[in-house]
């Protein structure tokens, strides 16, 4: 089964800690993106990505990432999260094609159980189209790595532990 590509488009990479251990289980291909052109590149023959842009502090730049976005991939299945809750964002993001808008706080329980229930539709909506760009699963780490902070520790040099001067 080919991994889900889900693209995480902000500015600090918030998301990205609390969503990938909470859907670890899930075979999904974790992209992030901090500016508009890596979001289009991410987004490159891809049928149904999901997509979460966080506005942060910046909505208009956000919301035009959410017009290339879908411009991009139509099909996106994309959540708007803005945190400062500013009049007529939510609106306009939907009329741009947002399939969800979450304004204020944004829980992470809250978007991963609402991104585990889009995860079948959007496989089942990349199958139906039945094309897309193979996206290699994450790789794996290397066996050895789990050796590198031993491996540090065991090449540094020694430390010498000063001794109290005792007077006789």
């Amino acid at each position: 089964m080919a991994s889900l590509p889900v693209i995480l488009h902000e500015r600090m990479g918030y998301w990205s800690r609390h969503l990938r251990s909470r859907l670890q289980g899930w075979s999904l291909r974790w992209l992030e993106s901090r500016s508009s052109a890596n979001l289009t590149s991410a987004l490159v023959g891809t049928s149904c990505p999901i997509v979460l842009i966080d506005l942060g502090h910046r909505p208009r730049a956000g919301l035009e990432d959410l017009d290339r976005a879908i411009q991009a991939a139509p099909n996106a299945l994309v959540l708007v999260i803005d945190p400062e809750r500013q009049e007529g964002v939510a609106p306009l993001a939907r009329e741009l094609g947002a399939t969800h808008v979450i304004s204020g706080v944004a829980p992470p329980p809250v978007v991963a159980t609402l991104l585990m229930r889009w995860i079948p539709l959007a496989r089942q909506r990349n199958e139906s189209q039945g094309w897309a760009r193979e996206v290699p699963p994450e790789p794996e780490p290397e066996p050895w790595n789990w050796l590198a902070p031993l491996l540090a520790e065991l090449s540094a040099p020694p430390r010498l532990t000063p001794t109290p001067f005792k007077s006789s």
